[in-house]
């Protein structure tokens, strides 16, 4: 008897091992998700850390070229018969400037000259001229080489000086000129803000160099050892060629 409940109790363990085998259920792998490949590549790239961004300087106002007054004095009779320029002040396709003279020849001009084709040696071979004078007169004309060209009247056979109300007459008298290129290149002209000419050409092959000018009249004109010939100016505003 106590054999068959032995063998009966032997059974039930095994029996209790076995269901505790069965039940334990092995631990399965969790599958890999399927990345697409661009996510894999986003995932793997490093971000760059962002860039400052670029700071542009500003942009400068430009500044017109101007001058103070600028006084000038002839007092020898080599001179005489001859106009005198300053150095070239730059290129401009506007430029404005007072005038005055204070003593010497009356029909003697003073102004500007510009739009010359080149200087040789600090002789211009060509140029254009905007002159006035203490007379109340004025001049525009050209110089080629070997004529005088009448800008204010094609017809005229040479230059000449015409009067305008313009002009403020008188020694010591401060005049203001301007000369302004268009945008196709013609030029107007301009004494104490009063339009006197426009849609001018220049040369073909003219340059916007510009200088300011003085005539001495001829001995018989000027007395410079006694009266020498003074001349002042000064640029006010101007606006550089491109």
């Amino acid at each position: 008897m106590k054999k068959w409940i032995f063998v009966l109790a032997l059974i039930s363990v095994l029996f209790v091992f076995a269901g505790c085998a069965s039940d334990e259920t092995p631990e399965e792998e969790a599958p890999t998700p399927e990345v697409p490949a661009n996510e894999i590549d986003s995932q793997n790239t490093v971000t760059p850390a962002s860039e400052e961004p670029e700071v542009l300087p500003e942009p400068q106002e430009e500044v017109a070229f101007t001058t103070d007054w600028v006084d000038l004095v002839v007092d020898d009779d080599a001179n005489c018969g001859y106009f005198i320029t300053t150095d070239e002040l730059g290129a401009f396709s506007s430029i404005e400037g007072e005038v005055k003279k204070d003593s010497g020849n009356k029909g003697s001009c003073f102004g500007f000259v510009f739009g010359y084709s080149a200087q040789e040696d600090g002789i211009v071979p060509d140029y254009i001229r905007f002159a006035i004078n203490v007379n109340g007169e004025y001049s525009i004309h050209a110089w080629n080489g070997s004529s005088y060209t009448d800008l204010l009247d094609p017809e005229a056979d040479t230059a000449y000086l015409y009067k305008t109300d313009a002009i403020k007459a008188g020694y010591g008298e401060v005049n203001t000129l301007k000369i302004s290129a268009s945008e196709n290149g013609t030029l107007s002209f301009f004494i104490n803000d009063t339009e006197v000419a426009s849609g001018i050409q220049p040369f073909e092959n003219s340059t916007l160099g510009v200088m300011v000018f003085f005539s001495i009249g001829t001995s018989q004109e000027e007395n410079l050892a006694d009266n020498p010939v003074k001349f002042s100016y000064r640029i006010t505003d101007s606006v550089s060629a491109e």
